[in-house]
């Protein structure tokens, strides 16, 4: 399903200005409110901060997510514990507010393929959580060289790249190189699915 209309929902005319930068890549409008935001399959980034937002808890959000809009929330002021509630909640993705309109430009694409965008700590708070579960013998690894296998465990258990090309002495861009061979050959998108992948949750 394609989603090439990007609603901006906020009440601060400066924001807008701002995120309208985006139109480049998308056919976007701009609403006031969230009950003006159509019905119709596309992709929504909703101020935090708009007068009247439901509580992230509400079932507003599930409802409109499931009507094939895809929810992005952005917060002035992000926080991990009001990110994991928002995923929780059917939003696709959360985000600086004021995050650069290059780092903008990927979060809107990431969730328009259909995966979901979180900030980097909240990601290494989720893929510390999976650590702790125990690690999984599967065929994950099957297609995967002795090389890869090792630095997809490695990054799967929250190690940086630095820290992988450290302790198994390679560069930094060996161990990308390794992890986009990794990446392409499990289909995953990010640290996080490998770290799922890797301790046999998804």
């Amino acid at each position: 399903m394609r989603h090439d209309t990007l609603t901006l929902i906020t009440a601060d005319d400066a924001l807008a200005r701002r995120w309208h930068e985006l139109v480049s890549a998308w056919t976007v409008k701009r609403v006031k409110s969230l009950d003006q935001l159509a019905p119709a399959p596309g992709i929504a980034l909703i101020d935090r901060d708009t007068p009247d937002l439901p509580e992230l808890g509400d079932a507003t959000w599930r409802s409109l997510s499931s009507n094939e809009n895809l929810l992005i929330l952005a917060s002035a002021r992000p926080d991990d514990a009001e990110a994991l509630l928002a995923i929780e909640n059917g939003f696709s993705g959360y985000c600086h507010a004021f995050a650069s309109i290059e780092q903008l430009h990927q979060v809107v694409s990431v969730v328009a393929s259909g995966e979901l965008w979180v900030g980097r700590s909240l990601v290494t708070r989720l893929i510390r959580a999976v650590d702790r579960t125990p690690a999984h013998t599967s065929a994950w690894a099957t297609d995967l060289t002795g090389r890869e296998s090792e630095i997809a465990r490695r990054a799967a258990n929250g190690e940086s790249n630095a820290d992988i090309a450290n302790a198994l002495g390679i560069s930094e861009r060996t161990v990308k190189s390794h992890l986009s061979s990794v990446f392409e050959k499990l289909k995953v998108a990010d640290r996080l699915q490998l770290a799922l992948r890797v301790h046999g949750i998804r």
